[in-house]
């Protein structure tokens, strides 16, 4: 089935330009599901996800945060960005676009790791009629399974201080752990991934207003059973922040779809294509 893809801007809460692309079916759209990433994760990761969802009837919308990829600055060093920003100017800057040129659909949110953990800092999460949580979970490097919190401490506590130092940024391809990161964005990531709170410390200073607790649609939060850093501990003690409102638990197992090994990032593989992802279209809201 023929789709359109079309690269677009999309003004950020603060008119920052971000770089996104959307996905059209040719035929009328039941829905539009906006893609979050993941933490240094860029956009065309989850390519595929979304030309699968738009070949199924549904629009699909992917976007790069500030300081990634796409968004990105010609020079990183020196530019301004924390992870608060990603939600609280581009996620609902993004939200708000949607709303407005796409204003008769259903808006479907499809979060994936930090792109769900920051979903309750959106002002604007009222506009959200669905939410799927994709491997999302709080930080805290020692709740991580073995043996892969061992490097996050060695990154946390050793790599990242080199690299700003050196950098003046996280210079994550270099070490082949996804894109560069703002001083700012890996900063608040290193408090909070060293603290046992993780991001609750700051609920009352940069996280001020959050919605957790606020929101009242039901949630689909995917697990997955071999994720070292979305584990059982931190994938739960995530989602307790969500306290009024109903929250379902898909647990995968890798061995159940014939694979060794799905992790953190494996759910967006095209391999899924005619089981996890024909399974999430089918449970996608049109009314």
């Amino acid at each position: 089935m023929k789709i359109s893809i079309e690269n677009i801007k999309i003004p950020a809460r603060d008119g920052y330009m971000l770089s996104g692309k959307l996905f059209q079916p040719n035929g009328i759209s039941k829905g539009l599901v906006q893609i979050h990433g993941g933490t240094g994760i860029p956009q065309k990761l989850y390519s595929n996800f979304a030309t699968y969802i738009a070949k199924n009837d549904f629009t699909a919308l992917t976007f790069d945060y500030r300081g990634i990829a796409a968004s990105a600055p010609r020079k990183l060093k020196g530019f301004e960005a924390t992870v608060s920003d990603w939600a609280q100017l581009d996620m609902s800057g993004v939200l708000d676009w949607t709303k407005e040129h796409f204003p008769n659909q259903k808006k479907i949110i499809a979060a994936h790791s930090i792109g769900g953990q920051m979903i309750g800092l959106m002002d604007n999460y009222k506009d959200i009629d669905q939410l799927f949580l994709i491997t999302s979970s709080t930080g805290y490097w020692k709740d991580m399974s073995n043996p892969h919190k061992w490097f996050l401490a060695f990154f946390w506590y050793f790599l990242i201080p080199i690299h700003i130092k050196l950098f003046g940024y996280a210079n994550a391809m270099k070490i082949r752990q996804g894109e560069n990161l703002p001083k700012g964005v890996i900063l608040q990531l290193k408090k909070w991934c060293t603290h046992p709170s993780y991001f609750e410390l700051d609920f009352d200073k940069d996280l001020s207003p959050n919605f957790y607790d606020k929101i009242r649609i039901p949630i689909k939060a995917i697990q997955v059973q071999d994720d070292p850093l979305a584990n059982h501990i931190t994938s739960n003690k995530f989602l307790k922040y969500f306290s009024n409102t109903t929250v379902e638990v898909e647990k995968i197992c890798p061995k159940d779809y014939g694979n060794t090994k799905i992790g953190h990032t494996g759910f967006f593989s095209r391999k899924f294509e005619h089981n996890l992802w024909k399974k999430f279209v089918k449970e996608l809201k049109t009314s």
